[in-house]
């Protein structure tokens, strides 16, 4: 007989996740443990709030009274195209309204539903044929594949699940139902895991656990969420459907051909939420006056999605918004640390400490637990999704991002670099992030970027290239790097580039950078080789 008190981690109540206190329990009312579908909330609050916006788009909002029918319908419609529960569906869409009202439609069905990032291009064969995706929906100019069936998000989808009528939500505990999460890219074809809607609901008290108190999260009053990055990247999807089971508005925000046009539509609203990668927390910096906030009227702006050295992290807290928190995460898991600004100037190195429902550990080679201090692998528990067969990230248990770092005594964990990058040189092992954030200290440095390049003899070269701020400073910076950094952390070369590569996440692109780095190398040496001749 099964055990009746025994909890599934789906089953876990606000309690058991760290919310102790009356008042913080007040501000997470209206979770409600029977929602077992991503779509419930959105009728819950059309209930409870029916005036309440949903969506911001433009001069148009969508309050959450007339977002709900809209998803009943599209589920019935999309049932009428021939689409049931479990059959895989990837959308490649770009954000809107409609793009949101499809997706929730899907869910409510019971779809597996997988967000790519829009390419006008045309979404990849090899991706989708990985996760067995035999329907598409595209903007009405897109190419699909050869073999996959698409459906055209036109000007007449609104109109034809408006003339759908009822409901049609799958039935079931929602560990049933699933979406597929995509990794960022960084390292070759996107990878993917199953994620139940059950668990959604567990990440979304998870995540927001170490904010509980600072009442950024609050289902009694919530932010607008301003979305700044298309939901085909996992963080975005997953912010924003959190959102939503918070009765708060979404702010779909354009896709700004200029960055600081973002910023500027940062800046416009009051009270909001936002969240942004780590390259864009960069520009803010550039952005930010000498006196004063960038700012001032922001409830909380979170940053991950790569790298914020630590000197960034206190200059976003000094100039950008006092509310600026530090969120590490993976597209497989959810979040597994965040640092908050009252930890930041004592440990601003730091990403943070794990939500009291996350484990995380650090191990050595041989998957045992290493002490507080010790460099090893990062691998969590607790929130993990389930990966398709052969996905290395998730054995035994645990979720392993494919991290290095450690974690101090008092549980603040420290993210050292990718395991996939460590450089080797003259018998020690090197992290770039270490070596950049000295280098990225000096006045003349906008962005760098350190790489390990193989050389005739043992161990890699030690390349930096480098964002220049206004005239170039190669002496200064040179001296720069021989008086700061130890001497086998010192780049054998410095080469000079107009940007980085980032990759579609806004995460830069170690492999383009190796490849630019190379080239440059190559072409040197074929000057040298014709100077000679």
């Amino acid at each position: 007989m099964m055990d009746r008190c025994r909890k599934t981690k789906y089953d876990l109540t606000l309690n058991d996740i760290g919310y102790e206190s009356a008042a913080a329990r007040r501000r997470m009312r209206g979770m409600n443990p029977s929602w077992t579908n991503i779509s419930d909330p959105i009728f819950h609050w059309a209930a409870e709030r029916p005036d309440q916006p949903a969506f911001h788009e433009g001069h148009r909002t969508l309050t959450y009274s007339e977002l709900a029918p809209l998803v009943g319908k599209a589920a019935v419609h999309l049932a009428g195209l021939g689409i049931g529960a479990g059959d895989r569906v990837a959308i490649s869409l770009t954000n809107s309204i409609d793009h949101f009202i499809l997706t929730l439609g899907l869910l409510r069905l019971g779809a597996t539903v997988m967000e790519m990032l829009y390419d006008a291009n045309g979404p990849a064969a090899e991706l989708l044929a990985n996760f067995s995706i035999r329907t598409i929906f595209l903007e009405p100019a897109v190419t699909p594949p050869a073999g996959v069936a698409a459906i055209r998000l036109d000007g007449s989808w609104r109109s034809s699940i408006s003339r759908a009528q009822g409901d049609r939500r799958h039935p079931g505990n929602g560990e049933d139902i699933f979406t597929i999460s995509l990794t960022s890219g960084t390292t070759g074809l996107p990878k993917g895991c199953l994620n139940p809607h059950r668990s959604y609901f567990h990440r979304m008290a998870t995540s927001i656990q170490p904010f509980v108190e600072s009442g950024v999260f609050s289902a009694e009053q919530p932010p607008n969420l301003l979305l700044t990055a298309s939901i085909g990247l996992s963080t975005f999807f997953k912010r924003m459907v959190g959102h939503l089971f918070l009765g708060g508005a979404v702010v779909i925000l354009p896709e700004f051909r200029n960055a600081i046009d973002l910023v500027k539509a940062i800046g416009s609203w009051d009270d909001a939420l936002c969240y942004l990668p780590a390259a864009a927390c960069r520009f803010l910096i550039a952005c930010a006056p000498a006196d004063g906030f960038l700012f001032p009227n922001i409830r909380a702006l979170i940053g991950g999605g790569g790298f914020l050295y630590p000197q960034e992290k206190l200059a976003l807290l000094s100039r950008v918004t006092p509310n600026f928190y530090h969120s590490y995460g993976a597209s497989g898991f959810g979040t597994m640390a965040v640092l908050r600004p009252d930890e930041m100037c004592e440990r601003p190195a730091s990403v943070g400490r794990p939500p009291s429902a996350v484990e995380v550990q650090v191990v050595g080679a041989d998957g045992q637990p290493l002490p507080a201090g010790r460099v090893g692998r990062l691998r969590s528990r607790g929130t993990e999704g389930m990966g398709f067969g052969g996905d290395e990230r998730f054995r035994d248990g645990w979720h392993y991002p494919g991290d290095l770092g450690h974690i101090d005594a008092a549980g603040y964990v420290f993210v050292k670099g990718r395991d996939a990058e460590v450089i080797e040189r003259d018998g020690q092992e090197l992290f770039a992030a270490d070596i950049e954030s000295v280098i990225a200290l000096h006045p003349a440095v906008a962005e760098v970027a350190v790489v390990g390049i193989p050389r005739p003899f043992s161990g890699e070269e030690l390349v930096a290239l480098v964002v220049a701020r206004g005239e170039g400073q190669h002496e200064s910076l040179a001296r720069h790097c021989r008086a700061s950094l130890p001497a086998p952390q010192v780049p054998d070369r410095v080469f000079y580039a107009a940007f980085l590569p980032k990759t579609v996440a806004g995460k830069l692109d170690r492999n383009r950078v190796k490849d630019l780095v190379m080239n440059e190398i190559e072409r040197q040496a074929r000057i040298q080789r014709d100077v000679r001749a």
